[in-house]
C-alpha cells in the first residue's frame, strides 16, 4: 500500500463518525417531517355571521380551533360541529345561537336556539304541550334565523247531547193525468209528524275563545213521517182515506167487526152540519144512530163493486130511520148527483 492510499484510508475512517451523524440527523428530521405532515391539518372554520378563516394546525379542539381564527368564544347555545372534508381538510362550523319568539297562553317570550327543532325549542323552553293543542309551524319544522313566531294554541273540547225535532217534509203524488174517473182529488192523505233525533255536538276551544262547533253523530230516535199530498181521478165518491192499519182490496176493507147489507139513496143539504153537529161533506151521511152510532167510519161499495161510495162518517139522521133502520142516505156536494144516485143496494163494513 503506497502512502497515498494509507492517507486516503485514514481520511475516511475519520469522516465516518461525521458522515453517519449527518445521515442520523437527516433521518430523524425526515421523520419529523413526515409526523408534521400527518399531525398537522388544514381547518376551515366558518362562522354563521358570515366570516370564515383557513388555520393550520394539529389542533382538533373546537374552542381551541375558534380562538386560533380569531372568532368569539362558542356559547352554549351554538351548535359548533367538525367534519372531515372530502379533500382531507376539516370544516369546523359554528352556529351562533338566535332569539326565537314564541307566543302562548297569551304571552310572547324569546328563546335562544342554533338548531334542531319547533318541538325540541318548546322543550328546552320548557312549554308542555296538552294532547289537542295547536303549534304553528309544525313541531317537525327546523328552527332558523328570522323565523316567524312559534305559536301555541291551547285547544280544548267540550262534548253534549241535544234532543232535536226532525221536521216532516211533504211529498207530492200527482196521478192526475194516468187516472180517470169522475171526481178530480187533491187529497191531503197522510199529515206529516216530526221525528226525533239525539245529536251529539262538540265545541272547539282555542286559547278560551270559541272557534266552532262541530255535528260529532246524530241518532235517530223516532223516524219522520212525511206529508203526502196526492192528486188523482176517481169514481169513488168520498176522498176520507182509511183507519190507520186498515187497507181495502176488491172493495172489502181488510180488517172489520160487522157488515150490514143497507138500502142507500143519495140526498144533498145546503146546511153546514148534520143532526150530530158534524159536518156534511162528501164522505158524510145519515143513518139510524142506533145502528150506527155518529162518529163511526164506515166502508160503504154495493157487492159487485159497480158502486163505491168509499170511507164515510156518520154525522146526521135521515127522515127514514123510524122506518126502515137499514138504510143509508149518502151526501153529496150537488143535488145533481144526489138525484142520480136512486136507490142502491150497498153493504156497509164496520170496523
Amino acid at each position: 500500500m503506497t502512502k497515498r492510499q494509507e492517507h486516503l484510508r485514514r481520511r475516511i475512517v475519520r469522516a465516518v463518525p461525521r458522515v453517519t451523524a449527518v445521515a442520523v440527523t437527516a433521518g430523524i428530521l425526515g421523520l419529523a417531517c413526515g409526523a408534521l405532515i400527518f399531525l398537522v391539518h388544514l381547518v376551515t372554520v366558518r362562522d354563521s355571521g358570515g366570516s370564515e378563516y383557513l388555520v393550520m394546525t394539529a389542533q382538533t379542539k373546537p374552542q381551541t380551533l375558534i380562538a386560533m381564527a380569531g372568532l368569539e368564544p362558542g356559547q352554549p347555545e351554538d351548535t359548533v360541529t367538525l367534519e372531515t372534508k372530502d379533500d382531507g381538510s376539516l370544516l369546523l362550523s359554528v352556529q351562533r345561537g338566535f332569539a326565537v319568539t314564541i307566543a302562548v297562553d297569551g304571552t310572547e317570550t324569546e328563546a335562544i336556539a342554533s338548531s334542531g327543532t319547533v318541538a325540541e325549542l318548546l322543550a328546552d323552553a320548557g312549554i308542555q304541550l296538552g294532547a289537542d293543542d295547536e303549534v304553528t309551524p309544525a313541531l317537525s319544522t327546523s328552527v332558523y334565523k328570522g323565523m316567524d313566531a312559534v305559536r301555541v294554541a291551547r285547544v280544548t273540547y267540550r262534548e253534549w247531547k241535544e234532543q232535536e225535532a226532525i221536521p216532516f217534509e211533504v211529498e207530492y203524488r200527482d196521478e192526475s193525468e194516468t187516472t180517470e174517473g169522475r171526481y178530480l182529488r187533491d187529497l191531503l192523505e197522510q199529515t206529516g209528524e216530526d221525528g226525533l233525533a239525539e245529536v251529539t255536538y262538540r265545541e272547539k276551544y282555542v286559547d278560551g275563545v270559541l272557534a266552532e262547533t262541530q255535528t260529532l253523530d246524530t241518532e235517530i230516535l223516532t223516524e219522520m213521517k212525511p206529508e203526502i199530498h196526492h192528486k188523482y181521478y176517481t169514481n169513488v165518491v168520498s176522498p176520507l182515506p182509511p183507519p190507520e192499519g186498515i187497507t181495502v182490496e176488491n172493495n172489502v176493507p181488510s180488517s172489520y167487526t160487522t157488515v150490514y147489507s143497507m138500502k142507500s139513496t143519495g140526498y144533498y143539504s145546503p146546511r153546514g152540519s148534520g143532526a150530530s153537529g158534524l159536518g156534511l161533506y162528501y164522505g158524510t151521511f145519515a143513518c139510524d144512530p142506533n145502528v150506527i152510532r155518529y162518529g163511526t167510519k164506515v166502508y160503504i161499495a154495493s157487492e159487485d163493486g159497480s158502486f163505491v161510495y168509499g170511507w164515510a162518517i156518520a154525522t146526521d139522521t135521515g127522515a127514514f130511520a123510524l122506518s126502515n133502520p137499514m138504510q143509508v142516505d149518502l151526501f153529496y156536494e150537488t143535488y145533481a148527483e144526489s138525484a142520480a144516485h136512486g136507490v142502491r143496494q150497498v153493504n156497509v163494513y164496520i170496523p
